[in-house]
């Protein structure tokens, strides 16, 4: 090392150039030991620039010195060093380490030469040496954006070229990027949709919200996170056109694992739904007669008789084969055939409804499914309606044919709850009315005809019996079991035919019902004739008892029953609370919504609603929390053998405690003897009906054996 000799007057460009050589070596010593990057470089790569450095700022000094002035401002140097460095691959943190130590190795120097340099040229070394750094930040910060801005490009490239759709979001699940395919898909583009909300721009049909799964929630909370999987959906473009589409959705996270957005991608499956949904149709439909195959019908005839069961309804299978069709492929050809059997299905699907199935069972055989009626004769009138329109002459290119077809029929509940066992039912009726010539229709069973038409007579028989006076009411009483106390009673309806005596409730009851309006004029009548009887009790000085009043599905979905319900009570004077409505489970399982509207009318009116037969609707018991009624009457299969049956006994005390939890009363029905009472009792139910306690019985035997002038009549159940 030189010894420089104390002066005054140091000039920094003299020191760099005595002692250049010395400055580098122990720089080279000192980075070799601090950056594992400069360690294995030749010497010559390891200086790389810097001589040229130190050249240019002792030639800056020397300047400075010559013009006579403090100092100068610093130029701009090489950036070579720099460059060649990020090539090496050296970091940022690296070559301003280096420019750190070169700094050091200088000032140690001065201090061990013991050169004085004044303040204006330290200022100009510190300036000098600040612009290398800054230069060297420069030349990283250009050359990172030179390789973001391609690595932008290359994916801008990509995302251009892909047929997918791709959206990005921020963390704050706004839009930041749709690449062309979802501009298409979407039917926004970038500019309109950049930072709006995503659930703006991406809609599903059913909830618009948007189409994201929970990678974007789990993102956000941080939980962890599973491999995404495709999800079927439709996306709603902005016109309006639901597109389907597989989506895959995946959070964009920092180094740190902060959210930084999310990336959804969705591809567009309408070629390969249109491609599937052709194969299912053919499948599943005659491509000819575009009707539903035999499968189809199968399933949907299941599906009918499930809820046939829950709504008290009939479903009928009408098996339907053309006459002498094969003459007709024979004579005329098989284009004409094909033309006719197009028009026999046109014909067939103008005489159902829209809810019920004309399927095409191959040859010239068709099978009809026909749900959710209730009344025999419209079975009838429909097959009569078949036969005729299929009577009708058909022009087919000029040709006119005279079509006949043989019927064979079956229905539930009466032939068959098995939906195969109906469809074999109506081949068998089938095979008969083709064996009985042309233009034939039978019914399953060789005496459906004669049952068909003693049903027909009976509805017109009861729809006679209001007028000449044919019906009567019984009232059956019912009692508290921890007091023995009447606390009611239920009015019965009681037929004696003029012929054939007293006619069973159970059978014309169902022939009402299915008629509709003969129902709600019974219903009517009966509810009249209860509050009448009331009127009558309390005029006689009778204590008032509550009367119970079944009610049917005719009556309830009836426009003006609740109207006319109010105008009863009011004409007789009845308290509203000393009459309860009787509804069965099946009844408000078929509509409950609408029995909910129903029922929250007639309780607006002051009356009490049970719910009778409960537990018989095998549904969910979600229904009740919503629905105004006052009691539960326990249906009598649970009832029989109570002291023998368990499972019996268990549904009891869960129905008793569910009604104790909604604030409702349980009525048991159907008790026939004391034991079947005390165990009701030890169950808490609160009351109970049945022969054990008295048969349904007439107004005037009901007054004299349970009224008392102002007081309940008691009846010990011990």
């Amino acid at each position: 090392m030189t010894n420089a000799r104390p002066a005054d007057k140091t000039r920094l460009h003299r020191f760099l150039r005595e002692e250049y050589e010395t400055i580098l070596r122990e720089w080279e010593s000192c980075n070799r030991q601090t950056l594992a990057s400069s360690r294995n470089l030749p010497r010559k790569e390891l200086r790389n620039n810097l001589p040229t450095i130190l050249h240019a700022i002792a030639d800056q000094a020397e300047r400075a010195s010559t013009l006579g002035v403090a100092t100068v401002a610093p130029q701009k140097g090489p950036q070579g060093h720099a460059q060649e460095r990020w090539q090496l691959g050296f970091t940022l943190e690296e070559v301003t380490r280096e420019y750190s130590l070169l700094r050091q190795t200088i000032l140690k120097q001065l201090a061990t030469g013991h050169y004085r340099l004044s303040t204006p040229e330290m200022v100009l070394l510190n300036a000098s040496l600040d612009q290398a750094v800054i230069e060297a930040v420069n030349t990283f910060v250009s050359r990172e954006r030179h390789e973001l801005e391609n690595e932008r490009r290359r994916l801008e490239v990509i995302l251009s070229s892909i047929a997918d759709a791709v959206v990005c979001t921020d963390a704050q699940e706004r839009v930041v990027y749709l690449n062309p395919a979802a501009e298409t898909m979407t039917g926004w583009s970038l500019s309109k949709a950049s930072q709006r909300p995503v659930r703006e721009v991406l809609i599903t049909q059913t909830d618009r919200n948007a189409l994201m799964s929970d990678w974007h929630r789990d993102a956000k909370a941080n939980t962890e996170l599973q491999e995404p999987s495709p999800e079927a959906m439709l996306l709603q473009r902005r016109s309006g056109e639901l597109v389907p589409v597989e989506q895959l959705s995946a959070p964009l996270r920092d180094d740190k694992g902060n959210l930084l957005g999310t990336v959804i991608t969705f591809r567009d499956m309408s070629t390969l739904r249109a491609m599937t949904s052709r194969l299912s149709y053919l499948a599943h439909y005659d491509a000819l007669t575009g009707l539903p195959k035999r499968t189809l019908l199968q399933d949907r005839l299941t599906q009918a008789v499930t809820h046939a069961q829950r709504n008290n309804s009939m479903v009928a299978i009408l098996m339907l084969d053309l006459d002498l069709f094969k003459q007709i492929n024979n004579v005329h050809g098989h284009t004409i055939g094909d033309m006719a059997l197009k028009a026999v299905a046109h014909r067939l699907k103008d005489c159902v409804g829209p809810t019920d199935t004309v399927s095409y069972l191959g040859g010239d055989e068709f099978a009809i499914l026909v749900s959710g009626f209730t009344r025999f004769r419209f079975l009838c009138d429909l097959a009569e309606k078949l036969t005729h329109h299929l009577n009708i002459p058909l022009v087919a290119d000029s040709h006119t044919l005279h079509l006949t077809a043989g019927i064979g029929i079956s229905l539930y509940p009466d032939d068959s709850a098995d939906p195969e066992t109906l469809l074999h039912n109506a081949d068998i009726a089938l095979n008969q009315a083709k064996s009985l010539g042309r233009n034939r229709i039978r019914y399953y069973a060789p005496d459906m005809n004669q049952w068909a038409q003693q049903r027909n007579q009976m509805e017109n028989d009861l729809s006679k019996a209001l007028a000449k006076d044919q019906l009567s009411l019984n009232y059956q009483p019912q009692f508290a079991l921890s007091s023995g106390q009447l606390v009611g009673s239920e009015a019965l309806l009681r037929w004696r035919h003029p012929q054939q005596g007293w006619v069973s409730p159970a059978t014309f009851i169902q022939v009402a019902e299915e008629s509709g309006e003969l129902m709600v004029a019974i219903g009517e009548w009966v509810l009249e004739q209860a509050l009448q009887q009331s009127r009558d009790w309390r005029n006689k000085g009778y204590h008032p008892v509550p009367v119970s009043v079944n009610l049917s599905l005719a009556q309830l979905r009836h426009s003006r029953f609740v109207r006319r319900a109010q105008q009863l009570l009011q004409e007789y004077q009845m308290p509203p609370q000393l009459l309860q409505l009787e509804l069965t489970e099946s009844i408000i399982l078929n509509d409950i919504e609408g029995a909910q509207e129903r029922i929250q009318e007639l309780k607006a009116l002051g009356v009490n609603i049970a719910i009778d037969d409960f537990g018989t609707g095998y549904s969910s018991l979600s229904y009740l929390k919503d629905l105004p009624v006052d009691e539960l009457k326990i249906d009598r299969s649970f009832i029989e053998g109570l002291d023998s049956n368990q499972s019996n006994t268990a549904i009891v005390q869960a129905i008793v405690r569910m009604g104790q939890s909604l604030g409702l009363h349980t009525l048991a029905e159907g008790v026939e003897d004391q034991r079947t009472a005390d165990i009701l009792k030890d169950l808490c139910c609160a009351s109970a009906q049945g022969y054990h306690f008295s048969r349904p019985v007439t107004a005037d035997i009901f007054a004299r054996m349970f009224l008392t002038q102002g007081t309940l009549h008691s009846r010990s159940t011990n």
